[in-house]
């Protein structure tokens, strides 16, 4: 992790406020350049724009054409739920299908499974005793033509939360705090959009996850965009969330992963490899 930039939008209130509470916690150097508002601390970097997030495709090519190197790119962002759950959640970004916010079609960005796991662990860590959960996310939205591993890092899921004074110092507090520890990676398939198996996987067994597939991207999963998503997230193994899709389903995944040359473990066979 020794170039890690923080994109913040400033028509995102929740990315505005992250933002605000990390440079009121260190002192950052604002950094000369044409192409955006910059500051500087250590190892990171603060991109401060008026764009959304989403639509930032290419964003890591326009950064080095500036002269900011990025090994990491971190997207601080708000999540909206109609559920309106007190939620800090982090994920990987692509679109299996045609892209509904950004990105580009049946693409996958490159993951950051390390950084997601120490992400999720800290957030979780420092949310216990508030009224915010942390979770992973599936896979899901732009960017998605990107060269630079990247994530999301998000607090949710309305005007009230994205605001919380709270919730943004977690997350910034998260994101400086960040170091990343060398675990086996899995890519995710099976269950609902907020990946309960795997966050609990994550937070409880030695594995970090790339990219993540509920039930809902299944069908638009062919071999291509699986093979895909083990490369791009340099994964080791698959693991299925067996008991949240049918049996023939599962069969054809197990199948498909398996002529691919990867493995499928079972969560015993992951909590044992710790």
């Amino acid at each position: 992790m020794r170039n890690i930039t923080i994109i913040s939008s400033r028509g995102d209130p929740a990315s505005a406020n992250i933002a605000e509470k990390l440079k009121a916690m260190r002192q950052w150097r604002a950094a000369e350049n044409s192409c955006f508002t910059t500051s500087t601390h250590g190892h990171f970097t603060l991109v401060e724009m008026d764009e959304y997030h989403i639509y930032q495709d290419g964003i890591d090519d326009k950064l080095e054409e500036c002269g900011i190197e990025s090994n990491l790119i971190i997207f601080a962002s708000k999540h909206r739920s109609e559920n309106g759950r007190k939620i800090l959640t982090v994920h990987p970004t692509g679109n299996t299908g045609e892209p509904v916010l950004g990105g580009r079609p049946r693409e996958l960005a490159i993951p950051a499974p390390q950084a997601m796991r120490n992400l999720l662990c800290t957030l979780h860590k420092r949310s216990i005793d508030t009224e915010f959960g942390a979770t992973l996310e599936a896979t899901h939205h732009g960017p998605t033509m990107l060269h630079t591993p990247s994530l999301y890092v998000e607090i949710g899921s309305g005007e009230e939360e994205w605001v919380d004074d709270g919730a943004g110092e977690i997350v910034a507090e998260a994101i400086l705090a960040l170091q990343c520890a060398d675990v086996p990676i899995a890519v995710g398939f099976g269950g609902g959009h907020y990946a309960p198996r795997q966050t609990k996987l994550t937070l409880e067994a030695e594995v970090a996850f790339g990219h993540i597939f509920p039930n809902y991207q299944l069908e638009r999963l062919d071999e291509e965009m699986i093979r895909e998503a083990f490369l791009k997230s340099d994964a080791d193994f698959g693991y299925i969330d067996r008991k949240a899709m049918r049996a023939n389903l599962r069969n054809k995944l197990i199948e498909t992963i398996n002529r691919l040359g990867y493995n499928v473990l079972r969560e015993k066979e992951i909590r044992g490899r710790g």
